[in-house]
């Protein structure tokens, strides 16, 4: 998700925000090189979460930079009645923040171990396999994978647009721009492409 909708990388905003950011850096080199696996990534990354407070949070979300037309592009979906649904790797704590100001209709995050307000750097529940995660939502919800498209960046989204009508690979790596119908390097041109395909 983070990659998509914000520049940098979710999963590292609470490490950064600690100060704790060259750690992420190598930890995530060593899972793009095939060093570690996913489960790995997330371990090591929310370790580094351990110390910050809850309370922190919006002051971690305001750092975030937006890709270009994400908010406008969002708005005007849900305008038109299209239901959002948010899965990422991103602890649920933040990832609630992104539902709160973009109004997201479903959120799917890791679920992070919290003692007395502040992160243990222990996790809970992964949220790695977001094939799973979208089709329960689906299910639960009534819609047909056929009625649902997806948009994301990596190899994990991929799986996803194997599973929906089709996928959209936002300024993606290359397993999701193999796989992915359409590539885009403006979130704007998602609206076109959902008109198109209506």
């Amino acid at each position: 998700m983070s990659r998509t909708l914000v520049e940098g990388s979710g999963a590292n905003s609470g490490a950064d925000f600690l100060g704790k950011g060259n750690v992420y850096k190598k930890i995530y080199s060593d899972y793009t090189s095939g060093k570690i696996d996913m489960e790995e990534l997330l371990t090591k990354t929310f370790a580094c979460w351990k110390g910050l407070k809850i309370s922190d949070l919006p002051k971690v979300y305001a750092r975030f930079e937006f890709n270009d037309g994400v908010k406008e592009t969002i708005r005007k979906m849900k305008k038109k009645g299209i239901k959002i649904m948010l899965l990422t790797n991103i602890p649920t704590h933040l990832g609630k923040l992104f539902q709160e100001k973009l109004d997201f209709n479903y959120i799917g995050g890791t679920t992070l171990e919290v003692k007395d307000g502040i992160f243990t750097g222990r996790i809970l529940k992964f949220s790695h396999d977001k094939t799973t995660e979208a089709m329960k939502i689906l299910k639960k919800e009534k819609i047909s994978p056929n009625d649902a498209i997806s948009i994301g960046d990596r190899k994990d989204d991929a799986k996803v647009f194997e599973k929906v009508r089709f996928g959209i690979a936002y300024d993606g790596d290359e397993v999701a721009k193999k796989t992915a119908k359409y590539q885009i390097t403006d979130f704007r041109d998602l609206l076109n492409i959902i008109e198109k395909e209506s």
